[in-house]
């Protein structure tokens, strides 16, 4: 009879607060956002590029060099665009540069038999510059990020001089590949300010190239300004169309990442 009535006494009692007790929801778990493990970055840069080249014109008894960047004063066009990728230690660059120069002057050729002649001297000159590497992480801290470089670099020069006397224009298109190794990195001042910069070397069709860069950069939600000076140089051999190369300036760019 006991165990009747406390069995009687728990069910009202469960009956009773049946209202009270709030039905068990199963758990749900947010789904894990995983962020990739890449880190790109494509920046686009306004170059304002000077020129200095060495070209060799034939004429008299022999050749006579003639430095084009003393006529070359008019920036026709120029691009410049380059992308990063990184995964843990390992990084991808590549950027490619277009320069088209141009102008016409009056300048006095003097040639190796001493003879000397004033001429009008039209310059047209295009040129592509290709990097390409991989880079490898050695310092990662706070303040430092410095990757060595390792990759290529391809030059496709065109040059076209013409004068009003005979037989001393020049015309013609070569291409160059040189292996390049270099450094590149950042150097962090705070959380917005920041100091990249990059530098190489190499040789190969070229007797020697090498390129440096140097800037400031700032960031902000939706990416970063930098602002710098690079400079490529290039010595060549006489064969080829000039002899000498530099294209160098202060350029104004915009990097996205994602």
């Amino acid at each position: 009879m006991k165990k009747m009535m406390m069995s009687a006494l728990v069910a009202s009692s469960l009956v009773l607060a049946g209202g009270d007790i709030a039905p068990v929801e199963p758990v749900v778990e947010a789904p894990v956002v995983v962020e990739s493990a890449w880190q790109n970055e494509v920046t686009i840069y306004g170059w304002l590029s000077g020129v200095s080249a060495d070209t060799r014109l034939p004429g008299g008894s022999g050749y006579t060099t003639m430095d084009v960047g003393d006529i070359i004063d008019d920036l026709k066009m120029v691009f410049m665009g380059s992308y990063a990728a990184r995964y843990d230690k390992w990084s991808l660059i590549a950027d490619l540069t277009y320069v088209d120069l141009g102008n016409s002057a009056n300048k006095i050729l003097t040639f190796p038999d001493g003879s000397s002649v004033g001429t009008s001297v039209d310059v047209d000159m295009k040129s592509w510059v290709v990097n390409a590497g991989v880079g490898y992480n050695i310092v990662n801290s706070d303040k430092n990020i410095l990757d060595i470089v390792a990759g290529l670099r391809y030059l496709d020069l065109e040059v076209d001089v013409n004068t009003n006397l005979p037989g001393t224009g020049l015309s013609g298109s070569k291409s160059f590949t040189d292996g390049i190794i270099g450094v590149r990195g950042i150097y962090n001042i705070d959380e917005n300010w920041y100091l990249p910069y990059y530098a190489d070397i190499g040789t190969g069709d070229t007797d020697l190239t090498y390129q440096l860069f140097a800037g400031v950069g700032y960031r902000y939600d939706w990416g970063d300004v930098k602002l710098g000076y690079r400079y490529i140089g290039y010595e060549m051999d006489d064969n080829t169309i000039v002899e000498n190369l530099d294209l160098s300036g202060a350029v104004l760019g915009v990097s996205f990442k994602f």
